[in-house]
């Protein structure tokens, strides 16, 4: 045991002794980890963030639309297909004894809304039933959502996003004020809590009014149709919902028996399904790049020891007559390399969440701090010393003491 601490300790001062060589030594450790550990950690950040976004839409809610979400390969076809209707969803929502609430959806953008003096600029209007409180959770942080006496008689009533209200009301209480929609008149009776941006789209800037009110006073794309989301009654039972919903679908739009599905049922976990994939095989491919620059300080890590090694042979010499080992000198040696990886790879970690860091900070890009990627830069970093410092120490230990001790 003396004698591994001895040997720990002759490698730490033979660093210490030669501070220019060991920087430059596992500085291309320090650059392979880095970029290792930068990656990770936003790949990691960035899949937690749409996860966690996704997941605030409702995982058992499901999304009918004349168009699947991706990997669509049929996008032709699918265009000729008769648009959903209000209909439809009426006939889930009578029929199915699976689905808890049942809501058409229909979509335009205007170009603003105003009250008073203050506007707010390109504004997502969604039309909707009283369900949708339910089934997109926008159950209003103030205030309250339009009920189904509204909707029966297209009340101007509107339930606005968080940025949209604060942008127009600032520290005013917006409730009861009436607002401006493309010359239209609405009472606000709600506002949403903040949801934040999902790919790019702010759920924000939206408001939400009676879908009578959309498809009376707004031209909306008829070709497109409604979408429909329903939400499950029993979260696990989410695919037996869905065949439920596909059989009362083909009968309410007439589908005969040898005839495709002319509608798509999307969900959310289809989404962070391909997502995980996505993130997953870009996170091998990071590593396969810092793997080769791990690689080429590797080499040079071999390199340096190699010369050190020849530098020091009366030393080893002078080691092994006064009793060390073979082993002992291969084991210093194993432990020089692997103390420099480690060093490298320390500053690296250290760096890479330093620039993960400043990323995020600068830019959507989140980050974030996960024990896998410190246990990927410590793992990496001790691998290749191991490996790269056990043909230097090899060498070392076969030297022989009589000749070590005459080396000039």
């Amino acid at each position: 045991m003396r004698h591994i601490y001895e040997a720990i300790l002759i490698s730490l001062n033979s660093l210490k002794e030669n501070k220019l060589r060991t920087f430059l030594t596992l500085l291309g450790i320090m650059i392979g980890v880095t970029t290792i550990i930068f990656i990770h950690s936003v790949l990691k950040g960035t899949e937690k963030y749409f996860v966690d976004n996704l997941s605030s839409l409702g995982l058992n809610t499901l999304y009918i639309s004349k168009f699947s979400w991706y990997g669509n390969n049929n996008w032709p076809n699918e265009r000729k297909r008769k648009a959903l209707t209000i209909e439809n969803a009426d006939f889930i929502r009578q029929n199915s004894d699976m689905v808890e609430y049942v809501t058409p959806l229909m979509n335009v953008w205007v170009r603003s809304i105003k009250y008073k003096s203050n506007e707010v600029k390109f504004v997502n209007i969604k039309g909707s039933t009283e369900d949708y409180e339910y089934t997109s959770d926008s159950t209003p942080e103030q205030g309250r959502f339009f009920n189904s006496n509204e909707v029966e008689r297209n009340s101007n009533v509107a339930v606005l996003g968080n940025e949209v209200s604060k942008a127009l009301f600032a520290e005013e209480d917006p409730l009861g004020k009436i607002i401006n929609v493309r010359g239209r008149k609405f009472m606000v009776i709600g506002v949403e809590a903040k949801k934040g941006e999902v790919f790019g789209s702010n759920i924000d800037k939206e408001i939400v009014i009676p879908i009578g009110c959309l498809s009376k006073y707004f031209s909306w794309n008829k070709w497109y149709g409604v979408d429909i989301m329903v939400k499950a009654k029993d979260p696990t039972k989410v695919n037996q919902t869905i065949e439920d919903i596909a059989s009362l679908l083909r009968i309410s739009r007439g589908l005969k028996p040898d005839e495709e599905n002319d509608f798509s049922i999307n969900e959310i976990n289809q989404i962070i399904d391909f997502l995980k994939k996505v993130t997953a095989l870009m996170r091998l491919l990071i590593l396969a790049i810092g793997s080769l620059s791990l690689l080429v300080g590797g080499i040079g890590i071999m390199n340096i020891l190699r010369v050190s090694v020849t530098q020091r042979t009366r030393e080893i010499g002078t080691r092994k007559a006064i009793g060390a080992t073979s082993r002992i000198i291969m084991f210093q040696f194993t432990i020089e390399s692997v103390i420099l990886c480690l060093f490298g790879g320390v500053f690296g970690i250290v760096a890479g969440f330093a620039i993960a860091k400043i990323i995020s900070s600068f830019t959507p890009l989140p980050s974030t701090v996960s024990i896998s990627s410190i246990l990927i830069g410590v793992g990496y970093s001790a691998l290749v010393g191991l490996i790269f410092g056990f043909y230097p120490a090899k060498k070392a230990a076969k030297l022989n003491p009589i000749d070590a001790l005459r080396y000039e």
